[in-house]
């Protein structure tokens, strides 16, 4: 299954398993992943699991969604791919990965 590494600044990275097909990411508590930072919107992204992809869409979230550093509307996520949602960078694995440890990875500027 592929997984997320959400990568905050002054906290632990936090590891999560995408086990639907469906993800919204934002500030609101309804989201499936909750990033409670001003600069993330209510509801700032959506990720979509279709066969074999895994799809992020940005929904018209105030500051945009970031993939490798250029804003985008609609990405296929590749292995090792870090979106930025706000200020939050968040690292995907494919299922087919060795994910290793989480502090390897390491935060991303």
């Amino acid at each position: 299954m592929a997984r997320l590494i959400l990568l905050l600044k002054a906290s632990a990275p936090k590891l999560i398993d995408l086990t639907a097909e469906r993800t919204l990411i934002g500030r609101e508590a309804d989201n499936d992943v909750q990033i409670d930072r001003p600069r993330v919107s209510r509801h700032h992204a959506e990720l979509r699991i279709e066969g074999d992809t895994t799809w992020v869409t940005d929904l018209n979230s105030s500051n945009g969604t970031f993939v490798n550093g250029r804003q985008v509307q609609h990405h296929a996520l590749q292995h090792g791919d870090v979106m930025r949602v706000g200020d939050c960078d968040i690292r995907f694995l494919t299922r087919d990965s060795s994910f290793g440890r989480v502090s390897e990875l390491g935060l991303v500027d």
